[in-house]
Parts: C-alpha cells; structure tokens; sequence
C-alpha cells in the first residue's frame, strides 16, 4: 500500500494532557510521526504532528483519537515546513 504524509493539528483537554496518545498511535496503528510543534499546559495540549503511514492507518488512527476525546483538525498544506 502507498504511504502518506499528513499534518494535524491534535488538542487535548487537560483531563489527557498526561495520556500517551501518540505512542498508542504507534502501539495500536504502526503510524510513524513526527511533532513539528506542541504547547501544552496542565488545561490544555495542542500538538503540530505529521503522520506517515497508509490512508486506512491514519483515518483508523483519526477515529481512534476522536473517540478519545482528542480534537482533530488537519493543517493546510506548507504551513509548517
């Protein structure tokens, strides 16, 4: 299967600030990432993160984190390089 590269921004409330989400992504969906940007603070995370992986791992991984309370929304082409 072709692999793809997609960015997201990923915003966590603070009651999963302290969960390893993106290590289940790895564990649970094989997906390679790479952080281009985070804040996090005790209320609240937002990470820059791009993925590298298939379509169907990176949707199966969007839902899973959607599921988990994570907000999900994709970073337009080249704005972070």
């Amino acid at each position: 299967m072709e692999r793809i590269r997609e960015r997201y921004y990923l915003t966590y409330p603070g009651s999963l600030v302290r969960e390893p989400i993106l290590y289940h992504l790895v564990k649970k969906f094989d997906l390679v990432f790479s952080i281009r940007g985070a804040s996090v603070t005790e209320e609240l995370g937002v990470v820059a993160v791009e993925f590298d992986g298939t379509r169907d791992q990176i949707e199966r991984a969007l839902g899973w984190m959607r599921q988990s309370g994570v907000t999900v929304e994709p970073i337009e082409k080249n704005i972070i390089e």
